[in-house]
């Protein structure tokens, strides 16, 4: 699309034209921003996905790494079935921006269009000689071609609303927080022992491998929270699938949509993913393919700078690998009758409520 007098209609269309539930989304560039993984962050942030603020060397060295960031945006694009994507301020991008855009298009099958406000990029006008390509020179043309319907785009009701995660970034510092589930559902006094030790508000969730298909409210929270906060899908997936099965992040399963298998369970029934865990999965799966090291049916192996990012993510998303010790019935009675701090009380100091951690012995 052509706006060579830089008519302010033409990007109030483009702006306008972004619906994600619908399958299109529109990048705007951060002017000036050069650095070759920078279009790709954009692009990352229209899906709703941010990057994380802080964190180890280890857990953001991919934010940084062109090949690792473009992967990511054509995992989350395959995933969400996003199928036309606007780029506003093309004329200001730069040639391996052009590249990397013009491969994404190659491998997702996206509608592509450029939004130029000024003369066209000799990258561009070498591209469109021998690209197929439709032009628009005016404003009614060029909102017609934004608001055409994308095919591809599936029923909203029959899935998660993954694009109405809005104010879940940045996190909180008194937001509540959610226990790391295990296999039996922590009870009403082990959630407000959790909440006392760790100074936040500890909301439920369902045990491991039995969260049902439509969510509850904490769990919708705890899920926008991994779709807003979690840019890289490996990351996002390893978090989902710990949160599922109860596994540790060295035994997770494969990342397949079709069954969440209980933590430590003899039986294996299939079980259908929750709604809000699918999109999360089949973008690791997606992630793997377009890696070239992930069968369909190998488990998600996480290598220890994922591990590590894994682990920030869920410190970002407030889900705690922490589990209080459970007092037996005697102890219990005795420690509610005595005025001195019960044990559980005294040896806190040792318990590591880290989310990259656990505080079960066990582990």
């Amino acid at each position: 699309m052509h706006d060579p007098d830089d008519d302010r209609a033409f990007m109030a269309a483009a702006l306008a034209a972004h619906a994600p539930a619908a399958g299109r989304v529109t990048v705007h560039p951060t002017p000036v921003a050069s650095a070759p993984a920078s279009l790709a962050h954009d692009l990352l942030r229209s899906m709703g996905k941010h990057l994380p603020l802080a964190g180890s060397e280890d857990g953001t060295f991919w934010t940084g790494n062109a090949e690792t960031a473009w992967r990511a945006v054509a995992a989350w694009i395959l995933a969400l079935r996003i199928g036309h994507v606007i780029v506003t301020r093309a004329h200001r991008i730069s040639p391996r921006h052009f590249k990397y855009l013009f491969a994404l298009r190659e491998h997702t099958g996206i509608r592509l269009t450029l939004l130029c406000h000024g003369p066209l990029p000799p990258v561009l006008a070498s591209a469109l000689a021998v690209l197929p390509h439709d032009s628009a020179y005016d404003l009614a043309a060029a909102r017609r071609v934004m608001a055409a319907p994308v095919p591809a785009a599936p029923p909203a009701a029959a899935r998660f609303a993954w694009w109405e995660a809005q104010g879940q970034y940045p996190p909180h510092p008194d937001e509540p927080c959610f226990l790391l589930p295990a296999r039996r559902k922590p009870g009403r006094d082990e959630l407000n022992a959790a909440a006392r030790r760790l100074g936040r508000t500890v909301l439920p969730l369902p045990a491991a491998g039995r969260f049902p298909p439509d969510p509850d409210e904490p769990t919708v929270l705890l899920a926008h929270r991994l779709h807003a906060r979690i840019a890289h899908p490996v990351h996002a997936a390893a978090l989902g699938l710990r949160i599922l099965t109860g596994r540790p992040a060295t035994q997770l399963p494969s990342p397949q949509v079709h069954e969440a298998v209980p933590a430590q369970s003899q039986r294996r029934p299939k079980r259908p993913a929750p709604s809000w865990a699918v999109d999360l999965i089949e973008a690791a799966r997606r992630f793997g393919q377009l890696e070239g090291r992930q069968s369909s049916v190998s488990p998600l192996r996480l290598c220890s700078f994922d591990q590590t990012g894994a682990a920030e993510a869920a410190h970002t998303c407030g889900v705690i690998d922490y589990q209080a010790p459970r007092l037996g019935r005697h102890a219990a009675a005795n420690a509610l009758r005595s005025n001195r701090p019960a044990a559980a009380d005294r040896d806190a100091g040792s318990m590591r409520d880290a989310p990259h951690q656990s505080a079960n012995p066990r582990e």
